[in-house]
């Protein structure tokens, strides 16, 4: 595992929830199961997978993480590829949240965790 080039994105600007989650797993570390949720965490998932290509090639592990992960890992490279990564990574996701008891939807746009 290159442990540089872990320690040199987690101390630069592209980190965020989804791709620290993307890291710990990747290192064997307890993660809160975060998954990216829009344009800009997927785009800091792909930093940090660019940073460390061994991580690219494991990406398939993510699906054990939670739902979410095992419904976008399948489809990361239509979603690389996607203009639009907000409204794709929601119809991937809103499926998953529909069955997540953790959820309660407000409204379209609005959603609230527990």
């Amino acid at each position: 595992m290159n442990y540089q080039a872990i320690a040199e994105w987690a101390v630069g600007r592209n980190t965020g929830a989804s791709s620290l989650c993307i890291a710990r797993h990747m290192m064997g570390l307890p993660t809160d199961g975060y998954w990216p949720s829009d344009g800009g965490d997927f785009e800091r998932c792909e930093k940090l997978l660019d940073a460390v290509p061994e991580f690219r090639a494991r990406l398939h592990e993510m699906a054990s993480v939670n739902a979410y992960w095992a419904a976008l890992v399948p489809r990361w490279e239509e979603i690389r590829a996607a203009t639009d990564k907000y409204e794709l990574i929601k119809s991937i996701t809103r499926p998953v949240e529909k069955q997540d008891r953790r959820v309660v939807r407000l409204n379209e746009n609005v959603s609230i965790r527990f």
